[in-house]
């Protein structure tokens, strides 16, 4: 197997093993969680923005020439998750949450998609780690540093994604051992992302390059559209200071990464 697949494989599951940690320990860590969220979403929003704008875009312009199809391909990305996520809560409907129960699941873990049925649920988080797999494995087959921050970014979304699938499961009346797996399961799908990329192997890097402006598009839509509004909730001062500190402290981590002497 080649080096860089290699790498990326180990990331992806990296990836998908702290957030099935995450889920397991959340019936002994809740009150612990409640309160740090907040700011693991903030890093998040922070080392998604400067991952798509910083690193996966101008990798894109590098290796795909600085032209019209590389920009639009940004943008019919964050149009095309734009138009999914509205189809998909028209087909699967908003639950009539009580609102204690649905401010507990948003507290409990970010999460945009309020199906009202557990399949449904699951096949956004299927189709959204799919994606993810897909975006580390191509960030490796360009360059390994960009690919591992490209991870840490996946890992710091994807951990409040999967804690949010398995309290609306919960909710949702699934048993909390039947509601962990299948929440830990949808993560599955990252390896199928994985496995395309590698499949086209060094014969089909400029097919895989053309996944790094899909995946900006995508990083820039979660952090702006996703994540960001989660954190307007928040009134008090210094609560709301902390997450901006946790914000900017995600983008100097995802920018200092890449400039580690010999990374």
């Amino acid at each position: 197997m080649h080096t860089r697949a290699l790498q990326a494989l180990i990331a992806v599951i990296g990836v998908q093993v702290l957030a099935a940690v995450a889920v397991v320990s959340l019936h002994r860590l809740e009150a612990w969680l409640r309160r740090a969220l907040p700011y693991v979403i903030s890093i998040a929003v922070g080392v998604l923005l400067a991952t798509g704008a910083v690193h996966l875009l101008p990798e894109s312009i590098e290796t795909l020439g600085n032209r019209s199809a590389v920009w639009m391909t940004l943008v019919l990305t964050m149009l095309a998750l734009y138009g999914f996520e509205r189809i998909f809560h028209l087909v699967s409907g908003v639950s009539a949450e009580p609102a204690q129960d649905a401010e507990e699941a948003h507290e409990l873990g970010h999460h945009h998609h309020h199906a009202s049925r557990p399949a449904t649920l699951l096949l956004g988080s299927v189709t959204h780690s799919l994606v993810d797999g897909t975006s580390v494995a191509a960030a490796f087959a360009i360059d390994p540093r960009v690919g591992w921050v490209t991870a840490l970014a996946v890992g710091l979304h994807e951990i409040p994604h999967r804690l949010g699938d398995f309290a609306l499961l919960v909710h949702m009346g699934l048993a909390r051992g039947r509601a962990a797996q299948l929440a830990i399961g949808a993560g599955g799908s990252s390896l199928l992302g994985w496995g395309v990329v590698a499949a086209l192997g060094e014969h089909g890097s400029r097919q895989v390059a053309w996944l790094l402006p899909v995946s900006a598009g995508s990083f820039l839509y979660i952090s702006l559209v996703d994540l960001l509004p989660e954190l307007q909730h928040e009134r008090r001062p210094w609560a709301v200071l902390w997450q901006i500190l946790c914000l900017a402290a995600g983008m100097v981590l995802a920018i200092g990464l890449t400039h580690i002497p010999g990374a």
